[in-house]
């Protein structure tokens, strides 16, 4: 009989286009060979483009999920998402701290792609106090960092390397910052215990891809359920996601969604991820 594989959870909010959140991350677990479960926090009416509206879970059916899902599984990886609401946060904090040593990828989606407030600022700073210092890397991406570090922007290489080592300074939390540029290429920059490291991969001719910050999110946590170190883990997340980029179907409206059943033949043969101390 094959044994269970690696289990990982992810914490967070149903897309109704299927294209990031709490499906797009089931599928990228599917796609790297991980068992994929769910805590729904929220019901999103979303298309690729659009929030339409967003339905709060009450917050003890979210731990009531939390706790069927330990009847039969042990997560070996967490990502968690957006939560709604201070009391939301705060039951996923204390569920947490019941499990520790799980490795947690928080993903802190501070607003909707239109630029829409989705926290408060008590739950922003929840999300300081309570979820950073117990996640083993969070992924905010550049316009995400400036806000929880209190930068005016973030824009150049520097400005994300010192959004990355302040939020690893204030929460104890390795953190890569995403969505920068070097070169004409795509880039991430990952602070550490063991210093900062880039990753750049090329771009590709395609608009804004619903559910690449999700799903690079959600693969980090299936590498790390997989016992990679936080550094393979983020490389080989960055490869997955710009393969599925690279196949991203373009929809009618003309807009795109990742493509999060790449195989791994197609993964290797992506064009090459670089990842170093430093690019310049």
């Amino acid at each position: 009989m094959r044994g269970f594989p690696a289990v990982c959870l992810a914490i967070g909010v149903s897309d109704s286009s299927g294209g990031a959140g709490i499906q797009g991350d089931l599928k990228t677990f599917t796609a790297l060979s991980s068992y994929g479960a769910s805590v729904v926090t929220a019901v999103a009416a979303q298309s690729f483009g659009t929030l339409r509206d967003l339905h709060q879970v009450p917050e003890a059916n979210v731990r009531a999920q939390l706790d069927a899902i330990g009847e039969d599984l042990m997560p070996t990886a967490v990502k968690v998402g957006l939560c709604p609401s201070v009391a939301t946060m705060r039951v996923i904090a204390r569920w947490l701290r019941e499990h520790q040593g799980i490795p947690v990828v928080l993903d802190p989606v501070l607003a909707s792609s239109q630029g829409i407030p989705l926290m408060t600022p008590e739950m922003v700073s929840v999300l300081k106090d309570e979820l950073l210092p117990r996640a083993t890397v969070a992924t905010p991406n550049r316009f995400e960092a400036a806000q929880l570090v209190g930068m005016d922007e973030c824009l150049t290489n520097e400005d994300m390397e010192h959004a990355a080592r302040e939020l690893l300074r204030r929460h104890g939390c390795p953190t890569l910052v995403t969505g920068g540029t070097h070169n004409g290429d795509s880039l991430d920059v990952l602070a550490a215990l063991d210093g900062v490291r880039h990753f750049a991969s090329p771009t590709f001719p395609r608009a804004k891809v619903h559910g690449a910050g999700s799903a690079h999110a959600a693969a980090i946590a299936a590498n790390l359920s997989k016992g990679d170190s936080l550094r393979e883990a983020v490389m080989a997340a960055k490869l997955f996601v710009s393969a599925a980029i690279a196949a991203a179907p373009v929809a009618a409206s003309g807009r795109s969604a990742l493509w999060h059943s790449v195989t791994v033949r197609e993964q290797l043969i992506a064009p090459p991820i670089h990842g170093g101390h430093g690019l310049h």
